[in-house]
């Protein structure tokens, strides 16, 4: 494999993902789901750092309580955006981390790519609603990169308003 495993391997691994109709059996569909897996992978970099940033924020907020004469606040509305921004973004992460793990599972295994498996398991656990229209492997990498696409400008976001906070707090 190309990339680093994803941290919620082991668990997804045991995951049983077969039986069903085998609809993609093509070396390319195999090489695009890889390539997609070590993409979302980068999804873990962008939490980490979002994660930081959030408990950084969090702590900011704090400190008035325990350093009451503070002269210098950060505004407040600005750093509760900027934790819920982390807080958005940690559910973009899980379901990234998700994406990233089945892709290696589909990536790895000998047996031929079973998409129809992985719709009937992610309906099975409420994370999509129906099977989708074109169920064809690029389609998925399209959907799962919109996913990191979105985790990350939540990451931009989070760190937009931490910057426009200090520089606000710089001000005074």
């Amino acid at each position: 494999m190309l990339c680093a495993d994803p941290i919620g391997r082991q668990f997804f691994g045991s995951l049983n993902l077969r039986g069903s109709l085998v609809t993609t059996p093509d070396a390319t569909s195999r090489q695009l789901v890889a390539a997609a897996a070590c993409l979302l992978d980068q999804g873990r970099a962008v939490d980490g750092l979002s994660r930081l940033l959030t408990a950084a924020a969090l702590l900011v907020l704090m400190l008035p309580a325990v350093f009451p004469a503070s002269t210098q606040r950060l505004p407040a509305a600005i750093l509760v955006a900027a934790a819920l921004l982390g807080t958005a973004e940690t559910l973009y992460a899980v379901r990234v981390g998700l994406d990233a793990a089945l892709f290696h599972r589909l990536a790895e295994g000998p047996e031929p790519l079973d998409l129809d498996g992985i719709d009937t398991a992610l309906i099975e656990l409420g994370l999509i609603a129906a099977p989708r229209a074109d169920g064809s492997a690029g389609s998925r990498v399209s959907g799962a990169r919109r996913l990191l696409y979105r985790q990350s400008s939540l990451l931009v976001l989070q760190v937009g308003l931490i910057l426009a906070a200090a520089a606000l707090a710089a001000l005074r």
